[in-house]
């Protein structure tokens, strides 16, 4: 039994011991993270400066409604791209339509399909 109490009582000071050192070390990491926040709060960064030379009344909305307008003319492009693809695309489904019709193909009724 003494034995098992001697190794708990080992075990308890391994852990005590481990605490204390982590316990340094956050201690040492919170002061130097201070610092950081003591220097980047000091020293404006490239952004901060020129935020202030512009007008000051940009906001991150007003930024995102930049990329969305900018995002949207590019789709008008691939949109104008396409419809000006149509035009050529038209005369070859009408090459493809049998010219004669019979009275069997008058009667039937068909939905065309065009796939661009």
């Amino acid at each position: 039994m003494t034995n098992r109490v001697d190794e708990l009582e080992g075990q308890v000071a391994e852990l005590r011991a481990a605490v204390n050192g982590l316990t340094e070390e956050l201690v040492e990491t919170k002061a130097r993270v201070r610092e950081l926040e003591g220097e980047a709060d000091a020293e404006p960064t490239e952004v901060e400066v020129e935020e202030a030379e512009s007008s000051g009344t940009r906001t991150q909305t007003d930024d995102h409604v930049t990329v969305v307008e900018h995002e949207n003319g590019d789709v008008d492009v691939a949109v104008a791209s396409e419809t000006a693809d149509e035009p050529a695309e038209k005369p070859e489904a009408d090459a493809t339509e049998p010219e004669e019709t019979t009275a069997d193909d008058s009667d039937i009724e068909t939905d065309d399909i065009i796939v661009a």
